[in-house]
């Protein structure tokens, strides 16, 4: 014989095809071999690929979750999100986190990140999105106490893995034509070519085969079985599916504790139903197999059992013999004086039936002990009468019969629970990826109802708008003060305009609306509830959220800049920009120059719509041809620790009193004479 190894080490052979994986964007061939040796084989980083198990994934070393992300929603048409500055990406990001703080299991807070913002194109997925977060909702808000069930049984789900590493298994295939047919499951068991005057006896020491091809026995031993060369791995090898059920024993546990929660007749409650269906068997595979159990007890119990039927044996001897006696005249007393062999046949004759009886009495008991084994006991089982004792080669043959039993329960066993699970794996596999689905959306539902949340209104046919009233701001770590605005062309209570400037004192909240604004837009966006009590969106292709820039920028930073706008400007996608203080990008009077012409720009595209926070409103309004709505979000005063008392909701059409004025206002105020006047006149130079 020789093994499959030796014909492997041809260079030129390929072990897997990954053709499939290489064809996804951010996957190249190091990956693609990288996830095939970690996972188990290509269809099995498929099938996670396609269940969207960020989880699996991301435990290769060297990826990322949010590499595992972009693979997962490249393989599916969504992989580009259209959160288009890494400001928007990172504020989706840190809006996900918020929301991943109310799922139980661990792969549903990291399957959370596929849910990246979609546009116009992916208008089915985003309806998808929001009806499965509707019926999660429904559901939290109907039954609170299922809901307790849930969390407590889902919190077990891990993410499945895949067996890794050889089992005590041996394939013997015909010739080096069918191992190479079979070269894959190699890297599972040994794959032995049978020699050419080999027959299957040559194996027969070995305890688990799997025998392919021709001149199989006509009854397979223990632990043997006979496979055709297209049959797949877990029919070649059974153990395989065991050791997949003991791998992932939590998450199956979860699964059939989650099978007894209480559920409705809602949409949510059946689709756990039916992600629950055909897992009828997986209670019988989870609990530990007693098959031989009782013939163990049988052996380790053996010798004690011996020597109990042995005191038996003697005592019941001595209790029947107890009142027998004999009479001996004077004649046969010589007789025996001179012959005591038959004095001794004498006295067997007497009590021989007594004996007998017991002898066969302790043979009965054995055999009773013995029963449920099926082994037989011989009759000359005893190497003396009396005193009793069995004979030390009868009870070791029956020891080695015993051994042989449980080692045959055991491997048989393993086939009978190795075919049930390798029938139950599929099945196990969709269920679990669905419940971890379910589990993420009931945990967006529930963060849904803590931060008050509602499904916004989807508009497609609208030029880029947004309205919203009741907002709470979910990431600013206080009670926030619910804001209304809106801004586009949607019609009343909105505020018309497509060109807004966002005026306001310096720590009024101008940044913090800006934020709100983008996380409305990315959350409707991705299909998921905003925490407003109403909110109107249009779905466009592109949401850009730039930031505050901190200082004046070198010549070569402010051209990138400037080239980064006027692309986003002049492009023909439908969009949203949010823009923090971008006048910090050069001097006061060159940006306001600057930004008219880019507003200006942007005015005629009604494919965009510009909400941008900005101290220089004024300047700018007066340097653009085009008109803008300038709104502020006013501050009443200063308190006496110098804090703002600053109203949270903008005043639409009307500019805000800067910090500098407020406090030279209150400057004004509390002083006097030619100070107060000096401060009155710096005022009206403002």
């Amino acid at each position: 014989m020789f093994y499959f190894t030796d014909v492997i080490k041809n260079p030129t052979f390929s072990f897997v095809s990954m053709d499939t994986l290489i064809a996804i964007p951010g996957v190249g061939e190091s990956l693609s071999r990288r996830l095939i040796d970690e996972l188990g084989d290509e269809g099995e980083v498929l099938r996670i690929i396609k269940s969207k198990d960020v989880a699996s994934l991301a435990k290769i070393e060297g990826l990322s979750v949010n590499r595992a992300v972009r693979i997962i929603n490249e393989f599916g048409g969504n992989g580009k999100s259209i959160a288009q500055t890494s400001d928007a990406q990172k504020l989706h990001d840190r809006l996900l986190c918020d929301i991943e703080i109310h799922i139980s299991s661990s792969p549903a807070k990291k399957r959370l990140g596929v849910l990246q913002p979609m546009g116009i194109e992916s208008k089915s997925e985003i309806e998808i999105r929001r009806r499965m977060v509707s019926e999660a909702m429904s559901f939290v808000a109907t039954a609170p106490s299922s809901v307790i069930e849930w969390d407590k049984a889902s919190r077990g789900v891990k993410s499945l893995k895949s067996h890794i590493g050889k089992i005590d298994r041996v394939i013997v295939v015909p010739d080096s034509t069918s191992a190479q047919q079979i070269k894959n499951i190699e890297k599972y068991a040994r794959i032995v070519v049978r020699g050419t005057n080999e027959t299957w006896k040559d194996y027969e020491g070995l305890p688990r085969v799997t025998w392919i091809g021709p001149n199989a026995p006509d009854q397979m031993p223990p632990g043997w079985l006979f496979c055709k060369i297209a049959d797949d791995f877990r029919s070649m090898i059974p153990e395989i599916s065991l050791q997949w059920i003991e791998n992932n024993r939590s998450s199956l546990e979860s699964l059939v504790n989650l099978s007894d929660i209480t559920l409705g007749l809602d949409p949510l409650s059946e689709r756990i139903r039916d992600a629950m269906d055909g897992l009828d068997d997986l209670g019988w595979l989870l609990k530990t197999e007693d098959g031989g159990t009782d013939i163990e007890n049988l052996r380790d119990g053996l010798w004690s059992e011996i020597k109990a039927i042995e005191g038996s044996v003697n005592d019941s001897i001595v209790s029947s013999t107890s009142e027998a006696s004999l009479s001996l005249d004077g004649s046969e007393m010589l007789a025996y004086y001179s012959d005591a062999n038959r004095l001794q046949h004498r006295l067997r004759g007497v009590v021989s039936d007594s004996i007998s009886e017991s002898l066969e009495y302790g043979r009965q008991r054995l055999s009773e002990y013995l029963e449920m084994s099926g082994i037989s006991i011989p009759t000359n089982c005893f190497e003396s009468d009396y005193p009793c004792s069995f004979r030390k080669g009868t009870i070791e043959e029956i020891e080695q019969d015993l051994d042989r039993m449980i080692s045959n329960f055991e491997i048989e066993g393993a086939m009978v629970r190795a075919e049930k699970a390798s029938s139950v794996i599929g099945r196990a596999q969709d269920s679990i990826s669905e419940i971890i689905d379910i589990d993420m959306w009931i945990g967006i539902a529930k963060w849904a109802r803590y931060r008050k949340c509602v499904l916004p209104e989807i508009k497609s046919d609208v030029e880029p708008s947004c309205y919203f009233s009741g907002f709470r701001h979910p990431l600013l770590g206080v009670d926030p003060i619910p804001v209304k605005y809106g801004f586009g062309n949607l019609p009343d209570p909105c505020p018309r305009g497509s060109i807004v400037l966002l005026t306001g004192a310096n720590s009024g909240g101008k940044t913090s609306l800006i934020e709100g604004v983008a996380s409305i837009l990315l959350l409707s966006h991705a299909g998921l509830p905003v925490p407003a009590d109403q909110a109107v969106v249009s779905i466009a292709d592109e949401i850009h959220l730039l930031a505050k820039v901190t200082g004046t920028q070198s010549a070569g930073a402010l051209e990138r800049t400037l080239m980064g706008l006027s692309r986003i400007v002049i492009s023909s996608k439908k969009k949203f920009i949010l823009a923090d203080e971008l006048e910090a990008i050069t001097e006061p009077e060159a940006a306001s120059g600057i930004l008219a012409g880019l507003l200006d720009a942007a005015a005629s595209n009604h494919l965009i719509s510009i909400v941008m926070v900005t101290h220089i409103g004024a300047s700018i309004c007066r340097k653009m041809i085009a008109e803008a709505r300038i709104d502020g979000i006013e501050a009443r005063g200063l308190d006496e620790q110098m804090e703002l008392i600053v109203d949270r909701v903008p005043r639409i059409g009307v500019p805000a009193r800067s910090t500098p004025e407020l406090i030279l206002k209150r400057l004004e105020a509390r002083t006097s004479g030619s100070e107060s006047e000096l401060f009155r006149s710096i005022i009206e130079r403002l």
